[in-house]
């Protein structure tokens, strides 16, 4: 066994077991995993624990993102996850801002319309045709890998508002690009397009979405032979995402199968992840680490296996909720959408922000803790106040956003109101150029006050703060988000 691994899960676990998760009490739709019970281990039921652990939070962002690209392809996918259906190598066009009925991935925006494809360049590069845009409407095409890494846009920030195509190129392809076509690399032949256009009030969707209709993803040997969207391969779409879990595969033990599945599609990087991937011959790993030998395993191991599963689940959401740079009760992280090897920060990533951008394209600030040090409760007031001049200085916009503690998902409210921010219309701000937001579950009877409301669950929630194209003042420490003070 591998001893400076097993010293790295071992000082994680005990430091995970002295972190208290505030709010961690389950309810049926939690996506949060309360610890398990993991009494006392010794011998082979140990050393599985350890390298599971660490199995889990290194691969946890691979088999995520395969079990997403599987979901959006069978006809029942919007049913399922509230995303329209699509193949690989297929746009799936969100045409209406989100709201609560979409819980698939935890804390999405209300912001933006999407459009998201799960891309596999194996066979050949894929071109990503944009429109040309209107000068004053932020937009983005965010291109990340398996591991949740940004290595790329085309929007407004990067390439400009004007049309365009890009082609996305895998690691082993070699070959001319037509004259024009711009080329973006990619470190794998998978990663995933996370495009979002911004909506200036609802009465812009109509817009967004006119935009949305002019995106193509195009076989770079079917490039430039018809300006209608190429349908795409069903054929390639539905063997790439092939999957059958076997009938005798213990309980507890099917993420590390997908775990091998994934490495086919996606190997270890030869050195970054030498450690983790030679210690999974431990646990049954074989053939480069594509196949599980779930058969060779003893008792004693499964049960490490499936307490080491349940248990780096919890360490990713104890991380969610505590790691980054705090800043008047708010947390960011700079390597937001660029973890490289923290491997649990990418899982805890992958699990409560899939598809998070990089901090220069936009910041997220999670907000979890008054003013008080109290973790948010429906049952309280709130109050968020920008001083004048005070408000964040951004490129495009910047919004506020509620979730469930749950689940990650918006709070079904009377007014529709999922996000509130400087697009939101009839927002009031004070005589003296104030601005201050009003954060409780129950209306509030001051007009003024309901303009600025955005409404709380009764229980548990989290904030979202966004900025859309911001400028390095959270960086270097010139402005700072107001903390969030309870008035009651």
């Amino acid at each position: 066994m591998n001893i400076a691994l097993t010293a790295f899960a071992a000082g994680l676990i005990a430091a995970t077991l002295a972190c208290v998760a505030p709010n961690t009490v389950a309810t049926a739709a939690d996506k949060r995993t309360p610890p398990p019970e993991l009494g006392t281990m010794s011998g082979l039921e140990a050393q599985a624990f350890y390298l599971g652990v660490n199995a889990v939070m290194w691969g946890y962002p691979a088999v995520f993102f395969e079990d997403l690209m599987r979901g959006r392809t069978p006809p029942d996918a919007e049913e399922k996850t509230g995303n329209p259906r699509a193949q690989v190598n297929q746009f799936g066009l969100v045409r209406d801002l989100r709201g609560p009925e979409f819980k698939q991935i935890a804390t999405p925006n209300n912001d933006t319309l999407y459009a998201q494809a799960f891309v596999d360049v194996s066979r050949e590069p894929l071109v990503l045709s944009v429109p040309e845009v209107d000068p004053d409407r932020y937009y983005v095409m965010q291109l990340w890998d398996v591991n949740g890494d940004t290595f790329g846009h085309v929007g407004s920030r990067v390439t400009g508002r004007g049309a365009g195509d890009y082609a996305l190129v895998g690691p082993d392809w070699k070959g001319e690009l037509p004259e024009g076509v711009k080329r973006i690399d990619s470190e794998y032949n998978n990663f995933a397009i996370w495009g979002r256009i911004g909506v200036n009030g609802p009465d812009d969707v109509g817009n967004a979405r006119a935009i949305q209709d002019k995106l193509r993803l195009t076989p770079l040997s079917q490039f430039g032979k018809s300006e209608e969207q190429v349908p795409p391969d069903m054929a390639f779409s539905e063997q790439r995402v092939a999957y059958e879990k076997p009938a005798d595969l213990p309980d507890g033990l099917e993420f590390y199968y997908k775990l091998a599945r994934s490495m086919k599609h996606t190997p270890p990087k030869p050195v970054q992840d030498a450690v983790v991937a030679d210690s999974l011959a431990y646990i049954g790993f074989r053939n480069d680490n594509t196949e599980f030998d779930y058969k060779s395993l003893s008792e004693e191991e499964i049960a490490g296996l499936s307490k080491a599963y349940q248990f780096a689940l919890h360490v990713m959401d104890v991380n969610a909720q505590t790691v980054g740079v705090a800043v008047n009760n708010w947390r960011w992280n700079p390597k937001s959408g660029i973890m490289g090897t923290d491997y649990l920060f990418r899982a805890a990533w992958a699990k409560w922000y899939t598809g998070g951008n990089a901090s220069e394209e936009a910041i997220y600030m999670d907000g979890r803790i008054d003013d008080k040090g109290e973790p948010f409760d429906g049952g309280k007031k709130y109050t968020m106040r920008f001083e004048k001049g005070q408000q964040p200085n951004v490129n495009d916009f910047w919004s506020l956003s509620m979730y469930h503690l749950s689940d990650g998902s918006f709070v079904e409210n009377p007014i529709k109101r999922y996000s509130i921010g400087d697009h939101t219309p009839g927002i009031v701000t004070a005589d003296d150029g104030s601005l201050t937001l009003y954060v409780q579950h129950d209306e509030p009877t001051d007009p003024a006050q309901k303009a600025n409301w955005l409404p709380a669950p009764e229980g548990g929630f989290y904030l979202n703060l966004r900025l859309y194209g911001p400028d390095d003042g959270l960086a270097n420490g010139t402005w700072a988000p107001p903390t969030v003070k309870v008035t009651q």
